[in-house]
């Protein structure tokens, strides 16, 4: 029967204490995995488009070096060709025959293998950092609640211990069972300890109570410590999704800006004719095959999202919540008590019994000393002549 009390109590206490253990787990983890869904990915997500933006950037400039500057010099040389074949074919004193075959090719073959190499590897260092991100959820899940239980079990096995051998041990109580056992030494004829004085009430709780106190701080702290761990880690999180989402910003804003690079290529032939060192004809030629240079694809510009509002409308709801489970942790301990003394009737008579006696004890103590000081006070003479022997003033200059 001792053995099934014990139980029983131990259960009962295993369920209030995991109750609000599992609540505040609970939304622990629906804040974790609110900042997972939204600030996390979002954060991905961003340096995704980024590196993306690059790689579109690489493929453009590719196509542009095929076109724009090659193809100039291409029309270049060819300019140049046609130019010679006509002062060859206005020669008038023989014929010539000039051709002139141009060919382009550009090798961009490894260029394109190592562009998809990249973007092949953006695509598996996304996969591997999203299945590490499901794979530590999921062992989260499965590991904190488990050493959470273990934890639980161990401090609750630790309290009755404690309870039980220990009379001292959170004996700060006045319970109904002190109460009782205050009416029966009333009953008796023995001193009473009931109703407490004001000095004694600053000190010992009346149960119920809900007025705050230094243990009660104490508790709340302790129960609030983890959470103040994950509101900073998401903290952390949330101001990262958003540095990175204002500094992608920024830099699109300043390569869109950027006014498109001029190359200045032209070309210009002089042609002279001269019969005996003095010049006969002169004429010039000239081309222009200047082109523009984008240092950035606006196409290529990468668009962040920012997910903020989508994850602080659920982590409010959340931390309001948490904070109602914090002012209800600080009732924990007097409910431990009020508990264990409904289970364990003997230890709590013991327990209120010591209490009883330590009271009387401090109150005795007391009248003591306050009866001495009076009759220390009794003998001095300036007592009963304060004129004749007054005390001498340490301070003259004090009034």
């Amino acid at each position: 029967m001792y053995f099934s009390e014990r139980i029983r109590c131990f259960g009962a206490l295993v369920l209030i204490s995991m109750g609000m253990k599992q609540v505040k787990s609970l939304l622990l983890t629906l804040g974790t995995s609110s900042v997972i869904f939204f600030n996390i990915q979002n954060t991905l997500q961003n340096m995704r488009l980024l590196v993306k933006g690059l790689l579109c950037n690489l493929e453009e400039k590719l196509l542009d070096i095929n076109t724009e500057p090659l193809g100039n010099y291409i029309q270049m040389l060819k300019w140049v060709g046609e130019q010679l074949k006509n002062y060859f074919r206005n020669f008038q004193l023989g014929s010539y025959d000039a051709n002139f075959n141009l060919k382009a090719k550009v090798d961009s073959d490894d260029f394109k293998i190592h562009l998809s190499e990249a973007e092949q590897a953006l695509n598996q260092t996304a996969q591997d950092v999203l299945a590490l991100t499901n794979a530590l959820s999921s062992i989260g899940k499965i590991l904190s609640p488990t050493l959470g239980l273990l934890f639980l079990l161990l401090l609750t096995a630790l309290y009755l211990r404690r309870f039980h051998v220990d009379k001292k041990y959170n004996n700060i109580y006045i319970t109904q069972t002190f109460r009782r056992f205050d009416e029966r030494q009333g009953e008796k004829g023995k001193p009473c300890v009931l109703p407490l004085t004001k000095t004694e009430s600053d000190f010992y709780v009346m149960t119920p109570s809900f007025r705050p106190t230094s243990r009660r701080w104490k508790a709340m702290l302790k129960f609030s410590l983890p959470i103040f761990t994950h509101c900073l880690t998401w903290l952390v999180f949330i101001s990262l999704d958003a540095l990175i989402y204002w500094l992608i910003v920024v830099l699109s804003k300043r390569l869109a800006e950027m006014e498109p690079l001029r190359v200045p290529v032209g070309i210009k032939v002089q042609r002279a004719t001269t019969f005996l060192g003095l010049p006969v004809d002169e004429s010039a030629k000239g081309a222009n095959f200047s082109y523009t240079v984008s240092l950035f694809e606006k196409k290529c510009l990468p668009e962040p999202q920012l997910w903020l509002h989508q994850s602080l409308v659920p982590l409010s709801v959340v931390l309001a919540l948490l904070v109602v489970l914090i002012l209800l942790s600080s009732q924990m301990l007097q409910l431990r008590v009020v508990l264990s003394e409904q289970f364990f009737s003997d230890v709590a008579e013991k327990r209120a019994a010591y209490l009883h006696a330590k009271i009387l004890r401090k109150r005795g103590k007391t009248k003591a000393e306050e009866k001495g000081a009076l009759k220390t006070l009794a003998m001095q003479p300036s007592f009963w002549c304060p004129l004749l022997f007054h005390k001498k003033r340490t301070n003259p200059d004090g009034v």
